[in-house]
């Protein structure tokens, strides 16, 4: 398995420092599952977003819940540099530059949100390995992934996206359009340790990105939760699936 991609395009910061941070910005699914995790008290605790560019959504979940803290990671440096300078957050907040396989970063989070990360590079199981290793016990990891009933594709060779946020343009820097079978998705979910004492998702069909050359001419755009358990827990998973019927079939 190649490394992750550094990226290093400008685009990415421009269109993040300007997109992407009020809570009407995000998709209806993302923001289905967040209301779902802060319920009635509205309080997400210490968040890390993984694949946070320029900090967005941690200045969204301010707008509209309580955070304790928030720590965001991108592999994108001027990104990272763009975040820090501007310091938007109303709560204590750090930024981090790295691939979060690599980095050293110590702690544990009541939210792991990874968010067109783990589905936009090369090492996708690991990422999300990675990401639930830093989930609190209690906790939840949130990870969008686009999903296909039939085999999947992590190859950027075949499936990739322009990061250009306009057009296809063969001198924009790509990015990995990495698509999972749903099955499969589930039993690497399933097979994460400490195993999840419940793994849910909130999803719908839609087109790719016009951005994106894939094979696919339609997906499941599915934003996944799991969570952590405490040690007393039980046996067993439960599920929790608002997502097309046909999916699972």
């Amino acid at each position: 398995m190649a490394n992750n991609i550094e990226y290093k395009s400008k685009e990415i910061q421009a269109y993040y420092s300007c997109n992407r941070s009020s809570w009407e910005e995000f998709y209806p699914s993302e923001r289905w599952v967040f209301e779902k995790l802060a319920g009635e008290e509205g309080f997400l605790g210490d968040v890390l977003d993984v694949g946070c560019a320029c900090g967005g959504l941690g200045l969204a979940l301010c707008q509209r819940f309580r955070l304790r803290s928030y720590t965001g990671v991108d592999i994108n440096r001027g990104a990272i540099e763009w975040a820090k300078q501007e310091q938007r957050l109303p709560v204590p907040a750090t930024f981090l530059a790295g691939d979060i396989n690599e980095l050293n970063l110590t702690g544990a989070f009541e939210v792991v949100a990874s968010l067109g990360c783990a589905d936009w590079n090369i090492q996708t199981d690991q990422i999300i390995e990675a990401c639930w290793g830093r989930v609190k016990a209690g906790g939840y990891l949130v990870v969008s992934l686009r999903l296909t009933t039939g085999p999947g594709v992590n190859d950027i060779q075949t499936s990739y996206q322009y990061i250009n946020f306009s057009g296809q343009d063969s001198a924009a820097e790509v990015a990995n359009y990495v698509v999972v079978n749903f099955p499969g998705i589930l039993r690497n979910l399933k097979s994460l340790q400490p195993a999840p004492v419940l793994i849910g998702a909130y999803g719908y069909w839609g087109q790719p990105s016009a951005t994106a050359v894939t094979p696919f001419k339609r997906l499941v755009f599915a934003v996944f939760y799991l969570k952590k358990g405490t040690g007393g827990d039980g046996h067993g998973i439960e599920g929790e699936f608002t997502l097309p019927l046909d999916i699972f079939l």
